[in-house]
């Protein structure tokens, strides 16, 4: 059965995504990047009351949303090696900014590789309650270390 365009748009932007993902953890935070299986949320063993969660909407072509979800020790992990910094030291501010930089960067970097005809803009990113988040939705599960991450991306209506 053939892909309808969108369907198509998503697999691309998502692969896009993942792609970038993997560049983004290796030269900004040092850290190894798996690809691992698509899930829905509610499978992807994150418990969301210990986790933190960023969402940025982006514009062009296509519109949607990428949310990332992340253990809250792995965003401490993250944010450590980003900032050079000991995890106790730092704050539950510099640790929600480091995971708002690292989807505003995944995310950016991932458009930029897709082909449109009107260029992409995209929001601020902005975290939000994982508890919020509809546990039926798709998800891209991402292995770093002994621990995972989930990427979430959302279309607008066309």
């Amino acid at each position: 059965m053939k892909k309808s365009l969108m369907e198509h748009r998503i697999t691309q932007i998502m692969e896009a995504m993942t792609s970038s993902i993997s560049e983004v953890m290796e030269s900004m935070f040092f850290m190894p990047a798996d690809i691992g299986p698509e899930a829905l949320f509610k499978d992807a063993q994150i418990n969301p009351n210990d986790a933190l969660a960023c969402r940025l909407s982006f514009t062009g072509d296509i519109s949607g949303n990428l949310v990332i979800v992340s253990p809250d020790s792995l965003v401490s992990e993250l944010a450590s090696n980003f900032m050079g910094e000991s995890k106790d030291q730092l704050s539950w501010e510099q640790q929600c900014g480091t995971l708002t930089e690292m989807l505003n960067m995944v995310c950016g970097n991932a458009l930029r590789k897709i082909k449109s005809k009107l260029p992409f803009a995209l929001g601020l990113p902005e975290m939000i309650a994982c508890t919020d988040l509809n546990d039926t939705l798709e998800c891209q599960l991402i292995e770093i270390m002994d621990e995972r991450l989930a990427l979430i991306l959302t279309m607008d209506a066309a």
